[in-house]
Order: C-alpha cells, then structure tokens, then sequence
C-alpha cells in the first residue's frame, strides 16, 4: 500500500523504504502529530534511545531521560505529477523563509526522493526539519483565562521570570505578526496558523511557526478559499492573526484595517464556520 495514503508507519517501516539507505547511529520514531499533510518522524540518536529505554545512573538515582530529536522528518502526502510541481512547493517554502527568516519558523531542508510503489515510481518530497521544543501556543484560548501564565508555567527552567518571559515573547510574537502582514502585502500569500500546534513558544522566549507545509493564497474578493483539503485556512489563518494582534498583543488596531475588514465580517466568519463543520464531519465519516 503507498504509504501517503496510510494514517500510521512505523519508524521500522520507514527504513524499508527504497529511498532510505541506512541510517547510521540515527532511529526513526514515529511523531504524534503526523497529520493529513505529512508523515512525521522523530530523528533519534540510538545513544539517546537508549537511555531513555533503560536509563542512566544519576547521583545513584536511575533516570530516563527523554530522548530529544535531532531533526523531524517529513513525508509529504502530496500526489506529484511532475517535478515542477514539486520545485512550486519547495518555492513556496522558500518564500515563507524568507518574509519570516529562521527566527520565527522552524527551517527545514526540503529534497525530492524517487519513491518505488506498486511497481512504478512516483516523485515525493520530504524534509529535515528543525525541532523546535516547547509549549503550543493554542490562539484559541483568550489571554484573560492567564494564557500566557500557563505556558511559562509548564515550560521547564527558563532562566527567566514570568513578566521577563511574557515580555520577550510578546516581542517576538508582534515581529512574528508584522511579518506576516509583510508577507500579505507583498506576496497574497499566508501561511496556516490554524492548527492546534502549528505555534510553539519555547524556554527561552521565542515564537516559532512550525507548520510549513501549507502556504495559501488569499484573494481580495467574496470567494472563501478551501486548501487541498477542503479547509478555509486562509479566513481562519487571518482569524488567528487578528487573535494574536489585538486579544494577546492588545495592540490598537484601526477599525478599518483593510485585512480584518474584509476578512472577518459577521456575514463571511458565518460562512467560514460552515465549511470548517463540512472538514470536520467528512474527516470524521
């Protein structure tokens, strides 16, 4: 069976893959957050692995310390029909690095592989993507229920007190948004900022995109636009975007801003909401 149309493989299955040639000190593990865009590995070093199966001797007590990936590998589900599509999504990736820069996304290496099923080969792409460590951030959850006091206090030591952290990732977060309307403007494009764990804070105060995969258009007419899965993830990324900006940020937005005026009227957020209740009930049928 191809494994794109698979909703679990092992990290053992994967090195059966003809495009895998061994990989050294390095086990694949199987991320909990493989999702309908991609399949996701975790990268383990073997030495890690092993001391967080049978532990390591600290201070004559024995601990299992988790073991931390290296890098995050990514199937991408896509169906390619020629290398140009593919050079087309590498580009959009390219893109998205570009207008945010490594400081605000997850990096990845992205790299075409000739993958042999049911007798033929078919073109795929994958990526070593950078792991970001952390808490999400869910933009669904109002600043006023202490969201921001949660996260810090589930983070490990962050070298930092409460107000110092919040401050620092307010900061990067209102970078994170004047890029994004950058990117708006100077390209129609927006990433998906939707997804329950597609924004990440870390320990040390940063605010990183770790969702890369979905790049989408926004077009400055009636029409709701539904990604390759039947998603509006643009009305609901500019959503989040307003969330980020005036609920956590609080910052003084023009109440005719031309994005959220067009973007998030009463009569289109309807709208939006019934198709996000059409994706889910056929993901669940």
């Amino acid at each position: 069976m191809d494994i794109r149309d698979r909703n679990i493989i092992s990290g053992e299955e994967v090195l059966g893959l003809n495009f895998i040639k061994g990989t050294g000190p390095f086990i694949f593990r199987r991320y909990y957050r493989s999702g309908l865009r991609s399949l996701i590995f975790e990268v383990l070093s073997a030495g890690d692995v092993e001391k967080e199966t049978q532990g390591r001797i600290s201070d004559g007590i024995r601990v299992f310390p988790r073991a931390r990936p290296r890098k995050m590998f990514r199937i991408l589900r896509n169906r390619f029909t020629s290398k140009e599509e593919v050079l087309k999504e590498i580009r959009k990736y390219t893109l998205l690095l570009d207008c945010l820069g490594p400081g605000l996304m997850a990096t990845s290496e992205e790299f075409i592989v000739d993958y042999a099923v049911r007798g033929k080969r078919e073109i795929v792409l994958c990526g070593l993507q950078e792991y970001i460590e952390g808490e999400i951030l869910d933009p669904w959850r109002l600043p006023d229920r202490g969201l921001l006091r949660d996260l810090f206090a589930s983070l490990p030591e962050t070298g930092a007190g409460p107000a110092d952290w919040s401050e620092k990732i307010r900061q990067n977060m209102a970078r994170f948004v004047e890029k994004i309307r950058e990117m708006i403007t100077c390209t129609g494009y927006i990433p998906d900022l939707a997804g329950i764990g597609n924004l990440i804070v870390t320990a040390d105060g940063r605010f990183k995109l770790v969702d890369i995969n979905n790049i989408v258009p926004l077009k400055p007419d009636d029409t709701i636009l539904i990604d390759d899965k039947g998603y509006p993830s643009c009305d609901v990324s500019v959503e989040v975007l307003s969330i980020l900006e005036k609920d956590i940020l609080q910052t003084d937005v023009p109440p005719d801003d031309p994005l959220y005026l067009h973007f998030l009227t009463p009569e289109r957020k309807k709208e939006v909401k019934r198709l996000e209740k059409l994706f889910y009930s056929r993901l669940a049928s």
